[in-house]
């Protein structure tokens, strides 16, 4: 292997390892309260040599996000294979997707806690849609699933879609996004931290079906 080819592959290695143990000190920290000396520390390597790849914190916390979500949308892709969605009509395939936000929840609460602080952190840096664009071409997969869904209750008539589908789309996607996130800080009135609140989210899920789904 020529010289070249090694540094290429040593260097997407450490920024790949930069950004997994990022991910790890900012869910268990908190994005303000970590910092970059942690996360240089935390991957075996010098504060300078984490900067010459992420010269900002706000390019680094971005570039985190964006990871995180393009590995979760990938174990989405594998699901939505592997349960045959595409064979499902609109009404079985808006019942999957929602059932996938409560999947994240159970096995994925430390993105949805580095979630809720990093929509905190980017308005309070003032970051501009520009310096989000990674993080935003991450998620944008997610709306273009709920997409081919509402044009396939177009097609099919198993769900409602009187209203428009960006309405259809942030009154389920954000309403179970939200609970989630909610039930992942454990912000439960009443509640235990660490209690498991897959019932009540699955309640939820049935009113958000009730109300779109055509009987």
């Amino acid at each position: 292997m020529r010289n070249a080819e090694r540094d290429d592959i040593e260097m997407t290695a450490r920024r790949e390892r930069f950004l997994d143990e990022g991910f790890r000190i900012f869910a268990e920290r908190g994005i303000e309260t970590a910092l970059m000396q942690d996360v240089a520390k935390a991957s075996g390597c010098g504060i300078a040599t984490l900067y010459r790849y992420f010269t900002v914190k706000q390019t680094f916390v971005i570039a985190v996000a964006a990871r995180k979500w393009d590995q979760y949308f990938a174990e989405v892709e594998d699901e939505y294979a592997r349960r045959g969605v595409e064979l499902m009509n609109a009404a079985e395939e808006l019942d999957f997707y929602l059932s996938m936000y409560i999947l994240l929840y159970r096995e994925h609460s430390d993105l949805l806690r580095f979630n809720q602080d990093f929509n905190g952190y980017v308005a309070h840096v003032g970051a501009t849609r520009a310096e989000l664009a990674d993080y935003l071409r991450a998620i944008e997969p997610f709306a273009r699933k709920f997409h081919v869904l509402y044009e396939k209750g177009l097609r099919d008539g198993t769900i409602r879609t009187d209203e428009p589908e960006k309405t259809m789309f942030n009154t389920t996607m954000h309403i179970m996004l939200a609970v989630c996130c909610r039930y992942a800080q454990g912000l439960v009135y009443g509640g235990e931290n660490k209690e498991d609140l897959t019932r009540e989210l699955m309640i939820l899920k049935r009113m958000i079906l009730n109300n779109y789904v055509q009987s």
